[in-house]
């Protein structure tokens, strides 16, 4: 198997961030979350979510899709395209915003649907990520 080349020179993430982790691996869709506090509003976060394909067909109609508790809300930016090409060999990108008028006191906790196309067949999946920092 091919080793994954992982820099070492990264800049140093702004304050409030955190380092990005993977928040999905199924059906050879990995989705990396990096995320960022709102300097004005820390009860703000921002998310960067990149789409990657480790099989070896292009997945095709991308559809990502965010559910956050009451206590939250969502803000969802356009993906950067919808197909994520094969081997690894780029991203797509997805930005979105939530806000936890509960920080400090509940947890970010997102419910996450990703639909996509792989040989033409449909992948549906659905999950919750909430590997964040609990004072976000």
């Amino acid at each position: 198997s091919k080793s994954s080349k992982a820099s070492n020179n990264d800049p140093a993430p702004p304050p409030g961030s955190f380092a990005p982790f993977v928040a999905w691996n199924k059906n050879g869709m990995v989705i990396e979350f990096a995320c960022s506090k709102d300097p004005a509003n820390p009860s703000i976060t921002n998310i960067e979510a990149s789409f990657s394909n480790s099989t070896g067909a292009p997945f095709d109609g991308l559809n990502f899709q965010v559910a956050v508790p009451k206590y939250m809300k969502l803000q969802m930016t356009p993906a950067s395209g919808n197909a994520v090409p094969p081997n690894g060999s780029g991203t797509v990108t997805q930005l979105f915003k939530v806000a936890n008028s509960m920080q400090g006191q509940k947890p970010v906790v997102l419910k996450i649907k990703i639909d996509f196309t792989l040989n033409g067949q449909p992948v549906s999946d659905m999950g919750t990520v909430d590997q964040f920092p609990p004072t976000y």
